[in-house]
């Protein structure tokens, strides 16, 4: 178990606002040379209307923490998103955004799969080999996983079955499963 702490994230800039990555891999990969296999990060966007940053060969997982979103894709129809609600796209297509968030983003290449969901509880971890990483990211409240404790802003990698757990009453995270294809 790998616990990535708020105070010990990496955060930068873009021209829509600024990034925390909570988790890249491989270590010793960069976001601007694009040479990773996946990266978790927040953002928050801070202009009310942005473009995203193109990653050709990558999909992208996003899931809206706080706000309200509008999304276009390739000059195609707007949708939108709000807080609790996630989207997949391709990293190369040409998207635009307009709205204040702070969201949850997965970018990836396409040989993973990636599953991100909203939860109130961890209940618990049956971790198998096919699963690359298991990773919890606290909104609100609290946890504990197998004694390590994470509050708001941490997010915490599983690399084996959780077999202690426990979660404030007002606790909320993001769960997000990574598996190789």
């Amino acid at each position: 178990m790998k616990l990535v702490s708020k105070v010990n994230q990496k955060i930068s800039s873009w021209t829509g606002g600024t990034t925390t990555e909570l988790l890249i891999f491989p270590e010793n990969s960069s976001i601007s040379e694009q040479n990773f296999e996946y990266r978790i990060s927040t953002a928050q966007v801070l202009l009310e209307k942005s473009e995203f940053t193109s990653f050709p060969s990558f999909k992208r997982k996003l899931a809206i923490l706080e706000g309200k979103l509008k999304v276009q894709h390739n000059h195609n129809a707007w949708y939108s998103l709000e807080s609790g609600e996630q989207t997949e796209f391709s990293g190369d297509w040409k998207t635009r955004s307009e709205g204040q968030v702070v969201d949850f983003n997965v970018i990836y290449k396409g040989n993973y799969q990636v599953e991100v969901d909203f939860i109130d509880e961890v209940n618990g971890v049956d971790y198998t080999e096919d699963i690359e990483l298991f990773g919890f990211y606290c909104i609100n409240g609290m946890g504990r996983l197998n004694g390590e404790v994470f509050q708001v802003g941490d997010f915490i990698c599983v690399q084996e079955s959780i077999l202690e757990v426990e979660s404030s009453s007002n606790a909320r995270f993001i769960q997000v499963k990574i598996t190789k294809l």
